[in-house]
């Protein structure tokens, strides 16, 4: 019996559950505080998968098409017949929908309702994927197996506060996409061919899923740098650029004529914001709880002791990726995003996460150091 439960296979079983779990509970955290914008005139889910929403989030059309392409598999009576399902609070199986908990929900369209559903457990199996990704990425940076499981987990754990001033299904498939561009980056040198193929591939969807890719994909460079020659690794971060771009200018000429724009300057403003003492100390609900945003001195002063931490271990090329990732993140977020708006320092996750992990590795390393004997009787 002992060696069943000590059978690898069993252990990715118990890490499955647990990432299961935690999921679960962010993107529960994420729905009670923002649900899916239901609602929105400019970027409600209803305008998003019909195509009509404000520029520039109509460009982010990776997850509508997917919904949009599973219900249009389907027999129209098939969809009839689940999305009455799922609408209906009321009814004894009717624990499959979000009406249950959301009574707004109710009011969804018919043909709409499917989709709504469907955006929603997408949106959560992106993130449990994203777990089980992140968690090899902090493996490949040096972590050893047990900070290497948990430090995904928080990182998850944190972006419900993450998600201020607004909060969107594609942030949870950018999160996918920047972390397996990672991964396949760090692994360059072995199965090259294909995995500078997925790399491409992969840059294609996270353009389609979210036009910002474009600007991540110069700070895989070193990443890249750390297993191919200079002129392949150039050469490798050319071609992302130009698939990311292609894929932009498409999305852009299709809904080219929708209402919004394609940006929106916000230097002022931010500048504004950031100088008043004020906003690094507001608090927001998050998980139900009124809590320091995620934006604040709070997480300012927790991060810079992450990186502090972390950052001795951080091998070389993880290192420029994240001084590149920070260079290119930090001005196009002063000039382009809503004050306060952390979700839009997303480049900086793998980075982020990567020091968690050698943190954690460091901390229990050293509470192994002083604690040896105690240590070995748990064992």
């Amino acid at each position: 019996m002992r060696r069943f439960f000590d059978n690898p296979a069993y252990r990715w079983f118990l890490l499955s559950c647990a990432y299961v779990v935690i999921a679960a509970a962010v993107i529960h955290g994420f729905y009670a505080k923002w649900r899916l914008n239901d609602g929105h005139p400019a970027l409600g889910l209803s305008q998003m998968v019909e195509g009509t929403a404000y520029r520039p989030y109509v460009y982010r059309q990776f997850v509508p098409a997917l919904a949009n392409g599973i219900q249009d598999m389907l027999p129209r009576a098939a969809v009839a017949r689940i999305s009455e399902r799922l609408a209906e609070p009321r009814r004894l199986n009717s624990r499959l929908g979000l009406a249950m908990r959301y009574p707004e929900s109710e009011a969804l369209m018919p043909d709409f309702t499917l989709r709504y559903h469907l955006v929603y457990y997408l949106t959560f199996f992106a993130l449990l994927a994203a777990l089980f990704v992140m968690r090899r990425v902090c493996l490949e940076a040096g972590a050893d197996a047990a900070a290497a499981t948990m430090a995904p987990a928080v990182t998850a754990l944190l972006l419900p506060f993450f998600l201020t001033e607004g909060g969107y299904f594609y942030d949870f498939f950018e999160l996918l996409f920047m972390m397996g561009a990672v991964l396949l980056a760090l692994g360059a040198s072995r199965g090259t061919p294909l995995r500078l193929l997925a790399l491409l591939a992969l840059a294609g969807m996270a353009a389609w899923n979210k036009e910002a890719f474009f600007f991540f994909t110069p700070a895989l460079y070193p990443l890249l740098r750390r297993n191919l020659p200079r002129a392949q690794a150039a050469a490798m971060v050319a071609a992302l650029l130009f698939v990311c771009g292609c894929v932009y200018l498409a999305l852009r000429m299709r809904y080219a004529g929708n209402p919004g724009s394609t940006v929106d300057y916000q230097l002022w403003d931010n500048l504004r914001f950031y100088a008043d003492p004020g906003n690094w100390l507001r608090t927001e609900s998050t998980y139900g709880v009124l809590l320091p945003r995620g934006f604040g001195v709070i997480s300012l002063l927790a991060f810079a002791g992450i990186a502090v931490s972390g950052w001795a271990s951080l091998p070389q090329a993880l290192r420029r990726h994240a001084l590149m990732a920070l260079s290119i993140n930090l001005p196009l977020f002063l000039l382009f995003c809503s004050p306060g708006e952390m979700r839009n320092l997303s480049m900086l996750y793998p980075a982020l996460m990567c020091l968690m992990a050698l943190s954690l590795t460091r901390w229990m390393k050293r509470e192994t150091d002083r604690h040896p004997h105690t240590m070995a009787h748990a064992r």
